[in-house]
């Protein structure tokens, strides 16, 4: 908040109103900005105003040093429940992951845009959005304030400049509701697909880490995106499979050094930055909110493509995710892989490796075609809604939805899209129907009340007979006290399940609630403590 910096004034110009600036900030010369006449001390405001300032930086100041515009609450924090299986937020109460995949918004939306898409999400009931500090799009590519992350190429000087309007954007998003889920750095800059070295060795991710950890404490982070620490020349994997014949014996290397490098160096800034406010003690207690966010594919015989299932011995994982993907069919034969409509699938082992909240953080995205492939139909809203019906009530702590055209905001003139789904517009897929459905996923298990939020359990054992498999299949979940059952159906076929979970069946009602289309059904056994309208 703006009264927590240690500040210097600045009056604005034509405004006879004064705005206080951090002590790092030296001017050089009187120069004329263009600012708000009026100005409402809020965040979104102050969000506002320091954009039109770091727009001006380049003629009217001089960064003496890395000095964060916003200083992040401590109410921002969010951390797992005490049985490890959920999220709650600084208060204790229940915290819904419902995340946005939005990569690259830092990257190529301008702060009026960026004010556009986080307003719709926060309507949306989005609590959460994906987004990428070092994005995919390259150490040389400036943002679109045109300014490049680093200076001259170098990880560990990070650009004051582009830092800056990731801070405005951050702070903007809390004025709204919604949180970062911070990428630090995509994953090919720690290696590539044919297994070469990225920028991020393990003494640079731990500088960065550090810059990352005490800059942004208490959001979440996503060490790097789309890959995996246990990799293999998977460009050659692939074409000597299509060639035929005996493969050759592959090079496996071990990434994770550079991962805990990464993850050291955040928790270690996280603490820094939070010892600055309070006292060492308190920082100390603190663990961030820390994952990976691993590909849909895996090599054998290593691990499964699973968070902890890399780094369950790690204590800085904090949160366990995987990514179904966007593939019904192997997108990468020999190489295993989760199938887009079994996204509950690594959900039911996340959960059954305990110890840590679970998320599927990349599902297959609306408006993708099936593996990204133009003969095939794009996913529908049907497809993502009966995918996060399903692994939420197979026990994750929340959904991550994404539509194709937004998670790389693809600008017609500006940003072609990349092919893999018929949109070209970020602002035409920002309407798709699936990411006002998500929601009601939230809605439904939060009606239970706070107090049993937290005793939420896959119940698959309730159901009678033959569930069905792949997105057909029936899914339930329960109270573990014997409050409620509720059963998920994506066909509407007839299905009987085994109330005798229940503590009493006297009282009980039976719910349907219909989540999009007459077809997909919830069911709701147990007292209805809120009214939970059609979708």
């Amino acid at each position: 908040m703006l009264q927590r910096w240690k500040l210097r004034h600045f009056r604005l110009p034509d405004s006879g109103l004064v705005m206080e600036l951090p002590p790092r900030v030296l001017f050089l010369k009187d120069n004329p900005l263009e600012v708000p006449k009026v100005f409402d001390p809020t965040p979104g405001s102050i969000a506002k105003v320091m954009h039109i300032l770091i727009r001006h930086l380049s003629l009217a100041l001089f960064i003496l040093g890395a000095a964060a515009a916003w200083n992040v609450p401590d109410e921002y924090a969010i951390s797992p429940s005490p049985d490890g299986r959920f999220l709650r937020d600084a208060s204790g109460e229940p915290f819904f992951w419902q995340a946005d995949t939005a990569w690259l918004l830092f990257h190529r939306l301008n702060f009026t845009d960026a004010e556009q898409y986080l307003s719709h999400r926060a309507s949306k009931g989005f609590t959460m959005v994906l987004a990428v500090g070092f994005t995919q799009e390259g150490i040389t590519n400036p943002n679109r304030e045109g300014n490049l992350p680093f200076i001259d190429e170098d990880v560990t000087q990070p650009n004051e400049l582009y830092w800056a309007y990731v801070d405005t954007i951050v702070e903007l998003a809390w004025a709204k509701g919604l949180r970062i889920c911070m990428v630090p750095a995509w994953g090919n800059y720690v290696h590539d697909s044919a297994n070469n070295p990225g920028v991020l060795n393990a003494s640079a991710a731990s500088t960065f880490g550090h810059f990352i950890g005490q800059r942004y404490p208490y959001l979440p982070k996503t060490l790097v995106a789309d890959t995996n620490p246990l990799w293999l020349n998977k460009t050659a994997v692939k074409a000597d499979y299509t060639a035929g014949g005996v493969p050759p014996t592959y090079v496996s290397l071990d990434w994770s050094p550079v991962y805990n490098a990464l993850a050291d160096g955040i928790v270690s800034g996280e603490h820094d930055a939070i010892s600055a406010t309070h006292n060492s003690s308190v920082s100390q207690t603190w663990t961030p909110l820390l994952t990976i966010h691993p590909t849909n594919q895996w090599f054998n015989p290593g691990p499964p493509a699973l968070a902890s299932a890399f780094f369950g011995n790690s204590t800085w994982l904090t949160l366990d995710t995987s990514q179904s993907g966007h593939a019904d069919f192997p997108p990468n034969p020999p190489i295993p892989w989760w199938n887009a409509r079994r996204g509950w699938e690594p959900v039911e082992r996340m959960w059954a490796s305990g110890g840590r909240p679970a998320v599927d953080n990349e599902a297959h995205y609306e408006g993708r075609y099936d593996n990204g492939n133009s003969a095939l139909p794009p996913w529908n809203a049907s497809d993502v809604r009966t995918g996060s019906w399903q692994a939420v009530f197979s026990g994750a702590a929340g959904l991550t939805y994404g539509a194709n055209a937004v998670m790389q905001f693809a600008i017609p003139g500006v940003y072609a899209p990349d092919g893999t789904g018929p949109g070209d517009n970020w602002l035409t897929d920002l309407e798709l129907p699936g990411s006002g459905q998500m929601q009601f996923v939230q809605k439904a298990v939060r009606d239970r009340g706070n107090a049993s939020y937290f005793q939420r359990v896959p119940a698959q054992d309730i159901i009678v007979g033959d569930a069905g498999t792949d997105d057909k299949r029936v899914t339930a979940t329960r109270d573990a006290a014997g409050g409620w059952v509720m059963v998920y159906t994506p066909t509407g076929k007839s299905f009987t399940i085994n109330t005798g979970t229940l503590v009493s069946c006297d009282n009980a009602q039976a719910s349907w609630f219909s989540v999009g289309r007459t077809l997909h059904l919830t069911l709701i056994v147990g007292p209805l403590r809120f009214r939970l309208h059609r979708q």
